[in-house]
């Protein structure tokens, strides 16, 4: 697949200054005491001392500045233990917006990643069901169909049994975008599939996915925006009875600050008589489990280091999660369970081992989840994305 990995706003002649990335430079130079709390929960600021020395004598112009940025995963701990109330990571998300405007981003380091968000978005992948009278659609996004296609299915079909007018929408968010500082794409990308919803009478997503969740909650307006975890704790769950195990929670670091879906989820597992054993960093607190950003496809000595020390946490416990993301950094390093894995097949939870699919066949998974789609709704406005 062909990327084109230039922003249509790209360009070597484009100022260089960024306004938003300097006023977040003078913000951390003026009231960063340097009390190193941040240091102490980042692997990143670590490498580079602090936020207020990493910038000493630095604007949004500078190389040095525009290449760190893209080491950090954006995850947000910084600023959740900042005293001052600083958000170092908002700074390097400008800086990537500014790396980008300014032609510097190294986005060719990045072309599997905005591969994946292509097909995500292409005729092939994406698909639009809406039932007469549908103003709530479902949103599982692009991994949890991948990894978890039946599973997908099925909590489709749990939602159609507490909201019967729901319809679905296979397509991609545009996070990696949105993450990269691609910010022209992302938002046209974005403001192309809020018009069709809204012209059709959608007013409301319920997403699956934490990483869609934040990218709607912050840039989805007028359309509500609730998570499917909410959603079942408050109006029912599967009734398929769970392992009898002691489990640990690994929150999504995009949802640091919404309690809801930490609640929800924590209400789910305790509704179905697990046990949870909370990790030192959890809620607020979360780690980036080190897919964070896109931080891997440039510095995986960095992500590890990030995955390793949420491993550590676990106490040797396995860990659920909700994010498929997520789930797929820690498989292959210790147990892990997307949080349907637990609602729809709980015994291949129990015995260790869900059935969970990886690249390629996430992506036959995806075709197989929207021909299954096709084949049995009778939706009366339906669509492939011409992308």
């Amino acid at each position: 697949m062909n990327i084109n990995i230039t922003d249509k706003n790209q360009s070597k002649h484009a100022p260089k200054k960024s306004k938003r990335a300097d006023d977040l430079i003078s913000d951390i130079r003026d009231n960063c005491t340097d009390c190193s709390l941040c240091r102490k929960e980042c692997e990143f600021l670590d490498r580079y001392v602090s936020p207020k020395m990493i910038i000493n004598g630095k604007d949004s112009t500078n190389p040095e500045l525009l290449r760190m940025a893209y080491e950090c995963s954006l995850c947000g701990l910084c600023g959740a233990v900042c005293p001052a109330g600083l958000q170092p990571g908002e700074l390097f998300s400008a800086l990537r917006e500014a790396s980008v405007l300014s032609g510097d981003a190294p986005l060719k380091s990045f072309r599997q990643i905005l591969a994946f968000e292509k097909r995500g978005t292409s005729r092939r992948y994406s698909w639009y069901s809406l039932p007469e009278n549908c103003d709530t659609v479902f949103f599982p996004g692009c991994e949890l169909p991948g990894t978890r296609p039946t599973k997908t299915l099925d909590l489709y079909n749990h939602l159609k049994t507490l909201i019967p007018d729901i319809g679905i929408v296979l397509d991609c968010c545009c996070k990696p975008s949105r993450d990269l500082g691609r910010l022209a794409y992302f938002h046209d990308m974005l403001r192309e599939m809020k018009s069709y919803l809204l012209s059709h009478g959608v007013r409301r997503l319920i997403t699956a996915c934490p990483n869609c969740h934040s990218v709607f909650s912050t840039h989805g307006k007028p359309l509500e925006v609730i998570s499917v975890y909410e959603v079942i704790a408050r109006h029912g769950l599967p009734g398929n009875p769970a392992p009898h195990k002691r489990f640990t929670i690994h929150d999504s670091c995009v949802t640091r600050h919404v309690t809801s879906i930490q609640n929800a989820v924590r209400d789910i597992i305790e509704t179905k008589g697990l046990s949870i054993m909370e990790m030192p960093h959890s809620r607020e607190k979360a780690i980036c489990c080190g897919k964070g950003a896109a931080v891997s496809y440039i510095d995986p000595k960095l992500a590890n280091a990030w995955r390793n020390q949420r491993l550590k946490e676990t106490a040797g416990h396995p860990i659920i999660t909700y994010c498929a993301g997520c789930a797929g950094a820690f498989k292959g390093k210790t147990p892990v369970f997307h949080l349907i894995d637990i609602l729809f097949e709980p015994q291949s939870a129990a015995s260790g081992k869900p059935r969970v699919s990886r690249s390629p066949m996430t992506y036959l998974n995806r075709l197989w989840l929207k021909h299954v789609l096709r084949k049995h709704e009778n939706p009366a406005f339906f669509r492939e994305r011409n992308y």
